[in-house]
């Protein structure tokens, strides 16, 4: 009995004495840290965390997942726990899901009983968002870019914090179509007389993402199947992997299919074309192309500051135009880091608004050049 007490002692010890980890929470938009309840159930999170990583943990609040992603990126996190948006994101920063919601969502339009539009170019439509940054905004916005719509092609577009606003508003006759998740957007319609336009995939509700740098494999083996059995949050957890957020990553970021005056490429036409002297041009910053990219293409970095949306402001960015062809029909490519990198999309309307006639936007670039097999350059 008296050894079982020392090892108890030994252990709170040790995990007192251990380096803390930080463990970021993003709030859901219905969650408020003035909510005693929300406050209580991620303590006690936190605590499994922190029991099962061996490790003393400190808990970060976030009700805006944007400035989540800026600190996993500078290194202020070590876990996230949050929408599936924001999980999706924080991939490119070294952090490895482990753990998803069985719960499920996608983002739904929906139309009022008096609109008979759709969602389609210069609809006019007046349409009701959920907040930017939340998942259902990210979802819509993905789905309005990669139909190639701008903000012109509505007569309003409007984003709210309150998550049931775009379809009281709908229900108003504020707007003509509101997004929602799948789920209330049925519940809606059928008892407003309303029909849904689209509805984007399905991807998971949340997730717990670890960095690697900071949590190795045998705490994260055991911070999974410890979170799985059962935890405070009351929520069915799954093992989870990168896959299950590609898709997602994608939605959110995606470029559009189509560039009205250009013609878009594929892998092995951009390579045709250069074979016929056609100039390529890597618009991606120094680090991306360092790494590699495909040989004879001329870099000239894209600066961008602008949203990644069809109606972009391009005095946002910067962009060396003096280095294109002085011949403004002359053919030339643009690429950068494939189908959600935008840097490629605007340089070249950047370059037809400035008179260049014969642009090909090579879409997939970079990866698509990689995925196709052929030959890289690195910059020594």
């Amino acid at each position: 009995m008296r050894s079982l007490a020392v090892l108890t002692l030994f252990c709170a010890a040790a995990l007192a004495h251990a380096d803390p980890l930080t463990l970021g929470v993003v709030l859901d938009q219905n969650e408020s840290l003035s909510d005693t309840a929300t406050t209580q159930r991620y303590r006690a999170f936190a605590g499994e965390v922190e029991r099962s990583v061996g490790q003393p943990v400190r808990l970060q609040y976030y009700s805006r997942g944007f400035i989540a992603i800026k600190h996993a990126k500078e290194g202020v996190l070590d876990m996230v726990y949050a929408p599936a948006q924001v999980i999706a994101n924080i991939g490119k920063f070294k952090f490895e899901p482990i753990l998803k919601t069985e719960q499920t969502t996608a983002a739904s339009f929906v139309a009022g009983p008096q609109y008979q539009g759709n969602l389609s170019a210069k609809s006019g439509a007046r349409l009701g968002m959920p907040d930017y940054e939340s998942l259902m905004g990210g979802l819509a916005r993905s789905e309005i870019n990669s139909r190639g719509l701008a903000r012109a092609d509505f007569t309003e577009v409007k984003f709210h914090r309150m998550p049931e606003a775009p379809l009281y508003g709908l229900k108003l006759g504020r707007y003509d179509l509101a997004v929602a998740s799948a789920e209330e957007a049925k519940t809606w319609a059928s008892a407003n007389g309303g029909r849904i336009v689209y509805t984007s995939s399905v991807v998971p509700l949340r997730a717990l993402s670890v960095k690697t740098e900071s949590v190795g494999a045998p705490a994260q083996q055991k911070l999974a199947s410890s979170l799985r059995s059962g935890n405070s949050l009351k929520l069915a957890l799954a093992t989870a992997s990168k896959d299950d957020f590609k898709g997602i990553a994608s939605m959110l970021n995606t470029t559009p299919t189509a560039l009205p005056g250009a013609k878009v490429i594929g892998a092995a036409e951009a390579r045709d074309l250069m074979a016929k002297g056609v100039p390529v041009y890597d618009v991606r910053d120094d680090e991306a192309y360092k790494n590699g990219y495909v040989p004879g293409s001329i870099h000239v970095p894209y600066k961008e500051g602008s949203a990644k949306e069809v109606g972009f402001d391009a005095a946002d960015d910067q962009f060396s135009l003096n280095r294109l062809p002085k011949d403004k029909n002359a053919p030339l490519i643009m690429y950068c880091d494939g189908t959600i990198c935008w840097k490629s999309y605007k340089s070249a309307i950047m370059a037809m608004n400035a008179g260049w006639k014969n642009i090909y936007w090579f879409r997939g670039g970079f990866p698509e050049w990689k995925e196709a097999g052929f030959t890289i350059a690195k910059r020594d």
